[in-house]
């Protein structure tokens, strides 16, 4: 496994592991490769791996022999081939031997090929953008329009995407205009220019690449005295030395073909998730983790073993949906996408012998369940749990610590048979409207300290038989205004022995002495002191996720707006006319041609883009902001900024043009040949 290393990186890694030193090969590369977040060697030999890197490069190799050392070169461009050193001359074979090694046949072949290539993939950090990438050099052709499309085309931003669609094509055509030859010249050797003279076609006299050469010698005296008898060529070749060869035009680029390709896992592969010492979870902003496989010999069990692993779902949506990150030491099933071994993703987790079910099987069969670990220091759990058990069927919940519950509407609960609450400290409720309760049998309530009742209006009690009070210091009775005290049959105040009863007999009192008007003071009560409940706390609480798209019902309106832009260095100049051009929106390629009569170009705005930009081929860049509708006023400069003009940090006399349009339209004809002022 290779993480954040480019393709030459790689390869001269696994060189130097072979024991071929930095002075035994050399990379002369015109294009840098990327780093490559993650990038695995997966059932191929290392041979194989560098020639894959290669050839998803676009690049090639090939030896320098000299008498002091043999020089292995990497390159992506023509530049690193060396010439033969003198011209080789054509004679056309005939029987005769000639005075000098010599080419005896030549023959060229043109074949169809593919005349653009488009790539595409996806990346789930940009999932609205379109990753697509197309190159086509010829702006008019004779050929038929013949295009190379591919998912995934394995790259996440635009500027590579349409380096790895140029390589393709010229991967393509490498070999459109091939030429095969044979002859006596020992000096051929791949990687380097042929230059051929005395051809009788004078268009072939000319520089060719060597791609391939194969050598055939015969001796017959060593023949004969070796153990075979086969000594005869089908052409009646005998003696000598020759050759056959294969080469292309100079100034074709040469690709090598696609010869040796990723090898591809097949189904899935188990592996353990790991990350930083002492952590239990890690993981990134999108639920990723890092994992360890099993047939990985360097990984570490640290955060350093793989790339970050996106972790499937049973739903996601745009915050919403069912998420459980792998934690650290966990088995998992990693998957990977069009078996890929660079795109690795989590499927699914595993238990195994260290880690067994949450409960005993088969004994537990009829369980179902979630069950958590506190973390860190695994101390706590959180589950919910389900019984299918015949005749035991339950759903048990366990909060380590809090349960919250948010409802916006009702809540209805129905209790089959008894209910049992139990609360092991205080216990608030609150009622923002009536509160209803019927009993249908006896009710009984124990309050073992202190019992406050407030209420803010009347208080209504009614007792179908009798209600019966009893308090073991003191009762007292107090009204603001009146306090009335009724009996239809009977009345009694009793205190110390004395009584004072009311009935339709009559008033009776009775007590060891009579006093009326006769001075003293009316007994004091305690006095009513009742505490407010404490309000409850709220329950916790979150917001809604977002549609993923507007409901079909409610489509919204269809409304075109057809925007311009005048693409001009400063504002009073004439444009840049007939200019190709690539037009994206939020960095998604939309629209390309060539700008219009002083440099206007027409284009329909795409609803929700925060902004468009206009590259030009020699490298320029305008950025477009589109005007919304707001109260605030217009700068005086946001009308030229949607026009496409810039600043210029100059004097008008010193503006002059870039490049003519003839530069723009050779350009656009031959993208390999930059305009000269780029």
């Amino acid at each position: 496994i290779f993480q954040q290393l480019s393709a030459p990186q790689i390869i001269a890694l696994i060189l130097e592991e072979h024991g071929i030193l930095g002075d035994a090969y050399q990379f002369q590369i015109q294009q840098l490769c990327p780093a490559r977040d993650y990038c695995v060697q997966y059932d191929e030999s290392d041979l194989h791996f560098i020639q894959r890197l290669c050839e998803e490069e676009g690049l090639h190799y090939h030896f320098q022999h000299s008498r002091e050392a043999h020089l292995l070169v990497f390159s992506d461009n023509q530049s690193v081939f060396r010439k033969l050193g003198r011209p080789t001359a054509y004679v056309r074979g005939s029987g005769l031997v000639a005075d000098e090694p010599v080419i005896k046949g030549f023959n060229v072949r043109l074949e169809s090929c593919t005349s653009r290539v488009t790539r595409r993939d996806y990346d789930f950090e940009k999932p609205r953008l379109q990753m697509e990438s197309a190159y086509k050099p010829e702006a008019k052709s004779a050929e038929p329009d013949l295009e190379d499309y591919d998912y995934p085309g394995r790259f996440t931003d635009r500027e590579r995407g349409k380096l790895l669609s140029q390589r393709a094509l010229e991967r393509h055509r490498a070999d459109y205009l091939q030429a095969e030859g044979w002859g006596d010249e020992p000096r051929l050797v791949s990687g380097h220019f042929l230059e051929l003279s005395d051809h009788p076609r004078q268009e072939w006299n000319d520089l060719w690449l060597l791609t391939q050469v194969t050598h055939e010698g015969k001796q017959p005296q060593v023949l004969e005295e070796s153990i075979t008898s086969d000594t005869e060529s089908s052409d009646g070749f005998q003696q000598g030395y020759r050759n056959r060869f294969l080469a292309t035009p100079w100034d074709v680029f040469f690709r090598p073909p696609l010869d040796h390709p990723k090898p591809q896992v097949l189904g899935s592969q188990t592996a353990v998730v790991t990350g930083p010492a002492g952590e239990e979870i890690h993981t990134d902003q999108y639920g990723r983790v890092k994992v360890q496989f099993h047939w990985d010999r360097e990984g570490q069990g640290d955060d350093r073993t793989s790339c970050w692993l996106r972790v499937a779902s049973s739903w996601a949506g745009d915050r919403y949906g069912a998420i459980a990150i792998p934690r650290i030491g966990m088995e998992v099933l990693v998957d990977f996408l069009e078996g890929d071994p660079d795109q690795p993703l989590i499927s699914g987790c595993l238990y195994h012998q260290e880690h067994p079910v949450p409960y005993e099987l088969p004994a537990s069969k009829t369980r179902s369940t979630f069950k958590t670990l506190s973390s860190p220091g695994g101390a706590g759990f959180n589950e919910v749990r389900i019984e299918d058990k015949q005749g035991a069927e339950q759903i048990f919940v366990h909060a380590q610590r809090d349960w919250d519950e948010n409802i916006q509407n009702d809540q209805k609960i129905r209790v089959g048979h008894e209910r049992h609450d139990s609360v092991e400290q205080n216990s608030y409720s609150e009622f923002k409207a009536e509160e209803h309760r019927t009993t249908h049998g006896e009710r009984k309530v124990e309050v073992k300290a202190d019992d406050h009742l407030s209420v803010a209006h009347d208080q209504h009690i009614k007792l179908g038989t009798a209600q019966l009070l009893e308090a073991g210091r003191e009762i007292h009775l107090q009204a603001g205004q009146k306090l009335v005290i009724e009996a239809a049959s009977e009345l009694t105040v009793q205190a110390g022995g004395s009584f004072i009863k009311l009935d339709a007999s009559g008033i009776s009192v009775n007590g060891a002495l009579l006093k009326v008007n006769a001075g003293g003071a009316a007994g004091q009560g305690s006095g009513a002191a009742g505490l407010l409940p404490v309000a409850p706390l709220p329950a916790a609480t979150d917001k809604a996720g977002t549609l993923l798209e507007r409901a079909a019902s409610q489509p919204a309106p269809e409304v075109i707006h057809r925007l311009s832009a005048v693409i001009s260095p400063v504002p009073g100049v004439p444009g840049y006319e007939d200019e190709p051009y690539q037009l994206f929106a939020d960095g998604a390629l939309i629209q390309q041609g060539l700008t219009g009569a002083d440099g206007v170009i027409r284009f329909e705005h795409v609803p929700g883009t925060q902004a468009y930009a206009v590259e030009l081929i020699n490298g320029h860049r305008f950025e477009i902001e589109p005007k919304e509708q707001s109260d605030e006023p217009e700068s005086p400069h946001q009308p030229l900024a949607r026009r496409g003009y810039r600043d210029y940090q100059g004097q008008m006399d010193q503006l002059e043009a870039l490049n003519t349009k003839d530069d723009y339209r050779m350009a656009a004809l031959n993208p390999v040949i930059p305009p000269k002022n780029q």
